[in-house]
């Protein structure tokens, strides 16, 4: 039950940053949806206040930073398979 609601909170979350951030650049745009649908797909998702660490189904790991502004400041995959 937790890790549902905390999924639903930071998908929402994800959500309004990207609606909030309309006057960015393509490649960001770009970023944030590919984010988006990894948080959808992930298996498990662990929040550490401006961090998001998602296990996808294949058995590798997504950390996403985000900056003080909410915008997505790094992009780091680690694979286990």
């Amino acid at each position: 039950m937790k890790k549902s609601i905390l999924s639903i909170l930071f998908l929402s979350l994800t959500l309004v940053f990207a609606v909030s951030c309309r006057d960015v650049d393509d490649k960001e745009t770009a970023q944030e949806e590919e984010v988006e649908a990894l948080i959808e797909d992930a298996d498990n998702v662990e929040v550490k206040e401006d961090k998001l660490k998602l296990e996808s189904p294949d058995g590798s790991e997504i950390k996403v930073k985000y900056d003080e502004n909410g915008e997505i400041e790094k992009v780091k995959t680690d694979d286990n398979s």
